[in-house]
């Protein structure tokens, strides 16, 4: 292999070289890459390192590809290639000016902002009477909330709505000999380009902070073009946009004030896209460094221009966009941003939940509650409007309303009425809505904008803002997806929901893998990897997939990992569904967490399957035996709260009295506020202890789905269903153990309390650099003595 210098900020350990060569070749062979690396081996700075090294690289090979040749002697063929090729160079020869251009007048924005010469579009006294005018202007004209004259089913749609009645896979193919809209330019954008792009996309708001944060220590921050896109809740600049409390009122009032014709009405932050001076001169300050979200918004408060739109404009040149998962998952979210996935690169950060985060994206709930009031509003809005409503607004609407009431009659609780799942077409048979034709129904309420119409008529008629019929829209959308990919479930409880379920992530997932040249999936805990291989990449070669299982930088006398099959008194640890009641199990657990923290120094983190045992656990605890009483003497004793608001409060004081007394007792639950994103560095997690495996309820109907469905799609996978029952449970497992040891000088104990620890199936779904090193310890005794000695060489 070649000596390869990724320009990594500090001497790098061997794991990370591993890993960025591992990107560096997968990125070169166009392969889909599952990478594990722990938290703490600096994951985020080896794909930042790897993938703009191959990046520049890239580049640089293109260029050298492209340089002209001369050879009379030629034969036809070569010379007709040549030809070939020279078109091709004449292209990249533009290309190169139009970036040397671009290149140019961001390093005078650079000059600029060094120098700190503030930067002023036009004529600054207008702008601020237009912004002041703008927010002060009340609209009292209901003409605002009426709905433009519709005719699209007229001859200048005739086309479109003659596909609406085909299968998705028709349409698809259809669409595939269209130009895709994220690729269709205006005119104006001729001198523009379009460069390689590396899409770097995470969970978290803070997580995508955090990786800028980290590019800057690197020396590609120098000149890697890179743009941040966000939400228009954290972007807008808006004074009054900014109140509104909800995102889909915040994303409403934004997409109303560009409708508006009156200047004085017009958002002051969104200039005309004739104005290509004004967007030029943002584009060049956005790319001119590396921003996070914060950072762009404050050039857009600094220029007055909107950071949101703002961002769209550097997209194109931009080489580095970093984006949250919601903008890269979704398909309309990417189409109306103007992304495209063509020959790119995409990386996934934090993708242990990508499955759940796809699935949960597509996922739609609708409650009882929630369609009576939209039926309430849209009557209201009928009311008001029915007789200056032109085209075919009032069939349209009519038949909207027949779907709303037809939901809802279909949610009234009756005793006859069971929780059940049904398939998609099946719920529209029942329903008596077959008739309708869905696919006009979502493009009705794509152009006419009837939700946001809506909801801006009930905020200002009934000061009410909940956006009712936006939720409606996404469910209807969602009836249009093929009947094999997603449920229907219907739920009788207190307010009766209607849900529908994504089955079939593989299926959203698909054009993101047809799109990109390379992906790679990256985490900290990426096992169970077979959930990635069976159920997302199913239809991907195993060829086409490289794996890297990264091991800790910590040296291997700073960790210790223990099975334990049984307590202090010889009973067997085995928690089991059916031994939750098991008041002695209880027992016992208190006994050995009780006598685990006797020799952990410091803090130490309990997880628990859910907030229902651990509330039963806890209780026991306290109504008898001696447990909390012992475990007191040692530390303080303290609960993860359902409420999220206080987690953080719930975090501080666990802090400050391992600080203050030198040791804490955290009791949790898998899959809550503490299991994921929480950091238990140093003395917060000296001892990590996983109480059984957290299995879902199999009683969940939703889940028996998943499962069915699991076992149906996938017949060549051996017993898919438990398969990925089994996977979802230890997914949770290592998110909650992988909370300990974040840096190389950390150490801790990790401790799984449950017999079924030492079975290979489950081991081997364990973390490689944990699982490696886990020790069975059949009794009680030889753990503690373990235990005691491993905190020994520390003191």
């Amino acid at each position: 292999m070649a000596h390869r210098d990724f320009g990594f900020p500090y001497q790098p350990y061997t794991i990370q070289h591993d890993f960025m060569n591992a990107l560096y070749d997968t990125l070169s062979q166009g392969k889909i890459g599952i990478f594990e690396s722990p938290t703490g081996t600096g994951k985020s700075l080896s794909l930042i390192c790897g993938s703009l090294r191959w990046l520049k690289d890239h580049e640089h090979a293109e260029r050298a590809s492209t340089q002209p040749t001369n050879d009379d002697q030629e034969p036809d063929w070569v010379r007709a290639f040549q030809a070939t090729n020279r078109a091709e160079q004449q292209r990249e020869t533009l290309r190169k000016e139009r970036r040397d251009v671009l290149k140019r007048r961001i390093q005078r924005a650079r000059e600029q902002e060094a120098s700190k010469t503030p930067v002023v579009l036009g004529d600054e006294n207008d702008r601020l009477k237009k912004r002041y005018k703008a927010s002060q202007t009340k609209n009292t004209n209901d003409d605002e909330f009426l709905l433009d004259e519709y005719t699209s089913d007229d001859e200048g749609a005739k086309a479109k709505d003659e596909n609406s009645n085909l299968s998705k896979e028709v349409r698809e193919l259809l669409a595939k000999l269209e130009t895709p809209k994220a690729e269709k330019r205006d005119e104006d954008e001729d001198d523009d380009f379009e460069e390689l792009k590396i899409y770097y996309t995470s969970r978290t708001h803070s997580q995508l902070s955090q990786f800028i944060h980290e590019v800057h220590k690197t020396m590609y921050s120098d000149d890697i073009w890179t743009v941040p896109l966000g939400s228009r809740k954290n972007s807008c600049i808006h004074k009054d946009v900014k109140k509104l409390k909800s995102v889909q009122r915040i994303n409403e009032a934004c997409l109303d004030m560009q409708k508006q014709s009156s200047s004085a009405t017009r958002c002051p932050y969104l200039p005309p896209k004739t104005e290509r001076t004004q967007w030029n001169t943002f584009r060049e300050h956005a790319l001119a460094k590396v921003r996070d979200i914060e950072d762009l918004v404050k050039v857009g408060e600094q220029m007055g221009i909107c950071p949101y739109y703002g961002s769209r404009h550097a997209l194109r040149p931009a080489q580095l966009v970093v984006l949250p998962y919601q903008h890269l998952l979704h398909a309309s979210t990417r189409e109306s941003l103007g992304i495209s996935l063509k020959n790119s690169v995409v990386i996934i950060d934090e993708a242990h939940n990508l499955i759940e985060t796809v699935t949960s994206i597509h996922t739609v709930s609708l409650s009882y509650s929630q369609v009576r009031m939209a039926i309430s509003q849209l009557g209201a809005y009928l009311q008001k409007y029915k007789n200056r409503l032109l085209g075919k607004n009032i069939a349209y609407i009519r038949q909207i309303v027949h779907i709303v009431k037809a939901i809802l009659k279909c949610l009234e609780p009756t005793p006859d009425k069971k929780d059940s799942v049904i398939g998609v077409n099946d719920f529209v048979h029942r329903l008596n809505i077959d008739h309708i034709n869905m696919f006009k129904i979502q493009k009705y309420l794509q152009i006419s904008r009837l939700a946001q119409k809506l909801n801006g008529f009930i905020d200002k008629e009934q000061q009410s803002s909940v956006p009712t019929l936006t939720q409606i829209e996404a469910f209807m959308l969602a009836l249009t997806n093929p009947d094999k990919d997603g449920r229907i479930v219907i739920n009788y409880s207190d307010d009766p929901e209607i849900k529908y379920m994504l089955l079939n992530p593989a299926e959203v997932f698909r054009p993101i893998v047809q799109d990109a040249r390379s992906i790679i999936l990256a985490g900290g805990t990426m096992e169970p990897i077979t959930d990635f291989t069976n159920i997302l990449l199913h239809d991907v070669p195993s060829a086409q997939i490289n794996r890297l299982s990264c091991g800790h930088i910590i040296p291997k006398t700073n960790m210790t990992v223990m099975s334990i099959d049984a307590g202090p008194t010889g009973k067997p640890l085995l928690f089991r569904y059916d031994s939750r009641q098991d008041e002695k199990l209880m027992d016992e657990v208190g006994q050995t967490i009780a006598n685990l923290c006797n020799v952990i120094p410091d803090g130490v983190v309990c997880f628990f399957s859910s907030f229902a045992y651990l509330e039963q656990v806890y209780k026991r605890w306290s109504q008898s035996g001696n447990v909390l009483a012992r475990l007191a003497k040692k530390k303080k004793v303290f609960k993860e709260p359902r409420e999220s608001n206080q987690v953080e409060t719930t975090l501080r004081d666990y802090a400050m009295h391992i600080d203050q007394t030198g040791g804490a007792l955290l009791l949790c639950v898998v899959n809550g506020k503490m299991s994921e994103g929480i950091n238990f560095s140093d003395q917060l997690g000296r001892g990590v202890i996983m109480i059984g495996l957290p299995f879902a309820n199999r009683g969940s109907v939703e889940l028996q789905e998943k499962i069915k469905y699991a076992s149906e799609k996938y017949p060549d996978v051996a017993d898919a269903g438990n398969e990925y029952y089994e996977n979802l449970c230890m997914r949770g497992v290592n998110q909650s153990i992988g909370r300990a040891i974040r840096h190389k000088g950390d150490y801790a104990a990790i401790i799984l309390l449950d017999q079924r620890y030492s079975h290979s199936r489950i081991r081997n779904k364990l973390p490689g650099w944990i699982g490696n090193r886990i020790e069975q310890c059949d009794k009680f005794g030889t753990a503690m003595g373990n235990t005691a000695r491993f905190f020994k060489q520390f003191r």
